[in-house]
C-alpha cells in the first residue's frame, strides 16, 4: 500500500493563542490513530520552554518532528542569509544557524530532529552540509526537482518533496473541505511513487486570520510584537473537525507514516537518467527563483548564487525507490 506523510508547520512564537492551538493538533493526529509529521521552529522551541509550555512539547513527542529552521520569518532568513556567500562561508553560516535551533529542539523536545524543513519552503544548498554535521538525515519540502515528485538524494541527504496540500482555508469550509479531500486523494493514488508528502497547514493559521510573520514581510522587522487577529472559536473548531474527519479517512485508503517511518522503508537509489537530470536542470532553477517571492524576503535578494551552488551539485544527485509496495 502507498505511504503518505502528513506535514504541519509549527511556527508562531509571537501570537498569544498560538501556543493552545499548537497543542490541539498533535493530539488532534493521536486521537485519529495518525502519526503525524510536524515541523517545529527553535524559536517556537525556546518560546514554549520560556513559557514553561510542558504540556505542547508532551504531546509531541510521539509524531515525527523536524527543525523548520532556527528562526523562520526572522531576518535574515535562510536564503538572505546565504544568497551572497560563497560555498565555503555558506556552510559556516548555515551550521551556525541552524545549531542554534538544533540546540532548542533538543532542550525542548529530549531528541534530535528527524528532518529539516525550509520556512517559506526556501533554502540554499549549504544546509545540507550542516544537516550532515547535525545527523539530520532528510530535508523535506523539496526545491530540487524531479518527475512526480520523486524522492532523491543530494549532496548525500534525503529530499522529500511535497507532492500537494490542503489549505487551512479549505478546512474552515464544509464543502471546501469535503472537496478538497476528494481531490488530494484521488491525486495520492495517481501519482506513481511509493510514497508521497501532503501538507495539511499550520496551527496558527487555523486559528488567527492571517499570517502571524506579515510584520516581517519585504525585509522589515518591528521593534515591537505585534499580534494577528483570531478567527472566531466557532471557525477554528469547524476546520479541526474537518481535519479529524480526513485523517481518519485516510488511513483507510493509504497507509499514513511519519517521516521517521518512511525513512526506514528500503530505499534503493540509482543515477539519474538522461532524462531526469533535464527536467531537474529545467525545473530546479525555476523553484528556487520562485523561493525568493516569499512575501518575507528583502525587495533585493538576489537568488541567482543559489541556484549556481545548488547546480554545482548536480553530480551528487540519486533518485530513490522502493520495492514491493503497492498502490
Amino acid at each position: 500500500m502507498k505511504k503518505v506523510s502528513l506535514f504541519m508547520d509549527v511556527e508562531d512564537p509571537i501570537n498569544p493563542l498560538a501556543d493552545d492551538a499548537a497543542l490541539d493538533f498533535p493530539l488532534l493526529f493521536a486521537d485519529a490513530g495518525v502519526r503525524g509529521s510536524f515541523c517545529l521552529t527553535g524559536e517556537k522551541c525556546r518560546t514554549l520552554k520560556a513559557r514553561a509550555r510542558t504540556d505542547v512539547a508532551e504531546a509531541y513527542r510521539p509524531h515525527s518532528l523536524g527543525l523548520h529552521t532556527n528562526t523562520h520569518s526572522f531576518h535574515p532568513s535562510t536564503m538572505e542569509l546565504l544568497a551572497d556567500l560563497s560555498w565555503d562561508e555558506g556552510c559556516v553560516a548555515a551550521y551556525e544557524t541552524e545549531k542554534k535551533g538544533f540546540d532548542a529542539f533538543v532542550d525542548l523536545i529530549g531528541r534530535p530532529p528527524e528532518f529539516w524543513g525550509g520556512g517559506g519552503n526556501t533554502w540554499s544548498p549549504e544546509i545540507t552540509d550542516a544537516m550532515k554535521r547535525l545527523g539530520i538525515p532528510a530535508y523535506v519540502y523539496a526545491l530540487t526537482q524531479f518527475p512526480d515528485e520523486a524522492v532523491h538524494r543530494f549532496n548525500g541527504v534525503f529530499a522529500l518533496p511535497q507532492a500537494m496540500s490542503i489549505s487551512e482555508t479549505d478546512w474552515a469550509d464544509d464543502n471546501r473541505a469535503a472537496a478538497a479531500s476528494e481531490r488530494v486523494l484521488k491525486a495520492i493514488g495517481e501519482l506513481d511513487q511509493p510514497w508521497v508528502g501532503l501538507f495539511v497547514g499550520h496551527p496558527t493559521k487555523f486559528r488567527y486570520a492571517d499570517w502571524w510573520d506579515v510584520p516581517y514581510y519585504g525585509g522589515r522587522t518591528p521593534l515591537e510584537p505585534e499580534y494577528g487577529v483570531p478567527l472566531p472559536l466557532e471557525t477554528f473548531e469547524r476546520a479541526k473537525t474537518n481535519l479529524g474527519s480526513f485523517l481518519r479517512n485516510i488511513r483507510t485508503v493509504y497507509d499514513v507514516v511519519a517521516v521517521d517511518e518512511a525513512l526506514n522503508l528500503p530505499w534503493q537509489f540509482r543515477t539519474p537518467t538522461a532524462t531526469e537530470l533535464t527536467y531537474y536542470r529545467q525545473h530546479t532553477p525555476t523553484a528556487l527563483r520562485s523561493a525568493k517571492n516569499w512575501p518575507i524576503h528583502r525587495n533585493d535578494l538576489d537568488p541567482e548564487l543559489i541556484v549556481r551552488k545548488t547546480m554545482a551539485l548536480t553530480d551528487t544527485l540519486e533518485i530513490g525507490s522502493v520495492t514491493a509496495i503497492g498502490r
